[in-house]
């Protein structure tokens, strides 16, 4: 009898299917670029093509799970993210719990990619103005080593704003966080249950521990009290989710990713904060809008 090859690289498929996570039979991983970040990919070959009776094929295989957060970038206890390999940059503003008494305040959120570049203003307004299905910063080619920081500030009521928070500093008022890391008990509202409900996604049942994708970082800010155990000290008067895709240059029988870096923002407004604060120069302005 004879077996052709394809069969037998089918029931192969099978045998992988059922290979636990993590685990690897036979040669080692063939590494593939991935298509889709969420998806395992890998390969099988058999030799020879056509089995005879008795004789023993050789069949190889590989399987390559996908790389998350913790192998695309590290963060610091500051919430700085500072990638290991050339990645793409997306950020979303998914809420924003800022106000007094029934009235909505506005927040502003800059990015700054690179420890001596500017400080890019990204998002302005308030928990009305935001949008989580929209991109508000973009940036391809970020090369490994170029810490990205995040700073963000609230207006009081009165008109001046507070301070602002910023991963460039070790207040405990920025977090970065990733999938499964837990929620620290110095934010009271979360073991109090007082979430707000953009940031239930994000949370497990027991609201003590980081809900998100396999790229994604999650930044979420302490806008009003510097001192954490207060009960107004929430930790979620503005949330961003940050997403990394890894940036491959592929081999020859593939396509070739892009290389290079765009700047979608291009005519939005900036702040350049240099290495004091990220309004030094007074930019913010009561009831003015980022461009559109």
């Amino acid at each position: 009898m004879k077996i052709n090859a394809s069969q037998l690289a089918l029931l192969g498929l099978f045998v992988l299917a059922s290979t636990l996570p993590g685990q690897t039979t036979g040669a080692p991983p063939v590494t593939s670029p991935h298509g889709d970040p969420y998806t395992p990919v890998g390969s099988i070959s058999v030799t020879p093509t056509v089995v005879q009776p008795g004789v023993q094929p050789n069949m190889v295989w590989g399987i390559e799970y996908p790389k998350d957060v913790g192998d695309l970038s590290e963060v610091d206890p500051s919430g700085g993210v500072t990638p290991k390999t050339k990645v793409d940059v997306k950020i979303r503003v998914m809420g924003v719990a800022w106000q007094y008494g029934n009235t909505l305040l506005p927040t502003a959120l800059w990015v700054r990619v690179g420890a001596t570049a500017e400080w890019e203003l990204i998002f302005f307004g308030a928990g009305s103005d935001v949008n989580p299905d929209e991109i508000v910063f973009e940036k391809k080619g970020v090369a490994a080593g170029t810490r990205i920081d995040f700073s963000a500030r609230g207006q009081s009521p009165t008109g001046p704003w507070y301070s602002t928070r910023s991963t460039t500093t070790p207040d405990l008022t920025v977090l970065g966080m990733v999938n499964g890391a837990e929620v620290p008990d110095f934010a009271p509202a979360y073991q109090q249950g007082r979430i707000e409900s953009f940031m239930t996604q994000f949370l497990d049942d027991t609201n003590s521990r980081v809900v998100l994708g396999p790229h994604d970082i999650i930044h979420t800010f302490e806008l009003g009290s510097t001192n954490p155990g207060d009960w107004w000290f929430d930790m979620q008067d503005i949330v961003c989710v940050t997403s990394l895709s890894e940036r491959l240059l592929v081999n020859a029988s593939n396509t070739k990713f892009e290389d290079g870096a765009i700047d979608p923002l291009a005519g939005r407004s900036t702040a350049h904060g240099g290495s004091g604060t990220v309004d030094d120069k007074k930019l913010i302005k009561s009831g003015r809008k980022l461009a559109k």
